[in-house]
């Protein structure tokens, strides 16, 4: 497991960039990733921790590199 804090990082998914917004624990770690769309209106999606992790490991290109 990786000891880094994901949270204001963008993740390029399906061709579309997500923000990483929100770490919540409840049984694991649960990340909330959301995307803008062009109407100004938001997408939202729940990962947990692994899943994310292997998502940024199969190449997905992490964009914000600086920890905010």
């Amino acid at each position: 497991m990786i000891n880094e804090e994901y949270i204001g990082r963008v993740v390029n998914i399906n061709s579309k960039p997500w923000r990483v917004a929100e770490k919540v624990l409840t049984r694991e770690w649960k990340y909330t990733l959301s995307h803008e769309n062009t109407d100004g209106t938001y997408e939202s999606m729940s990962l947990n921790e692994n899943a994310l992790e292997q998502i940024i490991k199969s190449g997905s290109k992490v964009l914000d590199s600086e920890l905010k």
